[in-house]
């Protein structure tokens, strides 16, 4: 059997990190555009919530931001339980690999250096 899940998108907020015990948790949110189809004015997104433990979850912190762009690899989890009496479920990704996909996403505010690229990089991102 197999459960990998692979999603490039962009932080719907600056991710937190808290510690639990010994290990230290971070969750937060992928947007991603699903491609616009034949007739459509704006593409559908998707939302999947994520949990990174542990050195993921230091990274995504250290790393990433609101708007920034990034591939995930994870498993995808289904949790099912009880609140005031009603069934309930909710899917999360759970994180295994990160990939930086592209730089940070421009400010509206500042001047462009990058002949138009809304997504280049700063002096200040990593160089791979």
């Amino acid at each position: 059997m197999l459960n990998k899940f692979l999603v490039a998108g962009r932080m719907t907020a600056d991710p937190e990190i808290k510690t639990i015990g010994e290990n230290r948790l971070c969750k937060f949110t992928i947007a991603c555009d699903r491609p616009k189809r034949k007739g459509e004015e704006n593409p559908e997104t998707d939302f999947f919530p994520c949990t990174a433990w542990n050195r993921n979850a230091d990274v995504i912190v250290d790393w990433f931001g609101k708007g920034d762009m990034v591939t995930l690899v994870g498993s995808v989890h289904n949790n099912r339980y009880e609140k005031d009496g009603q069934k309930r479920s909710s899917t999360e990704v759970k994180v295994e690999e990160i990939h930086f996909s592209g730089g940070k996403k421009k400010q509206e505010n500042t001047v462009p250096t990058d002949n138009g690229n809304p997504y280049a990089g700063t002096e200040d991102d990593p160089l791979f």
